[in-house]
């Protein structure tokens, strides 16, 4: 007997994985049906899987993202405290000059 590959997913489609493992468990598939319903759990577990590392990816870019900003703003703080101290040495220097000078 040929099997209707759709209308097997589509069935499957309305079970949850634990019950489609069940199934297999009680032997409610044989044949040809069998190898396509483990395929499909196999497969279902695969994106499962997939869309799991997905979210992880996108948390963990997320935090970087996080962290690149507070490094932006911490780096831009230190840029103007150098710019202060550099201004306030050259206007020692210059003072030192005027010093000097007479």
């Amino acid at each position: 007997m040929t099997v209707n590959r759709d209308q097997l997913f589509a069935e499957l489609d309305k079970l949850s994985a634990d019950e489609i493992e069940a199934g297999l468990d009680a032997g409610v598939w044989s044949g040809e049906r069998r190898q396509l319903v483990k395929h499909y759990l196999d497969q279902l577990q695969v994106t499962t899987l997939q869309m799991e590392i997905a979210e992880t990816a996108r948390t963990a870019a997320q935090a970087a993202e996080s962290k690149s900003r507070r490094a932006t703003s911490i780096a831009m703080a230190a840029l103007i405290v150098a710019v202060g101290a550099m201004i306030a040495a050259m206007a020692a220097a210059f003072v030192a000059f005027l010093g000097l000078r007479n």
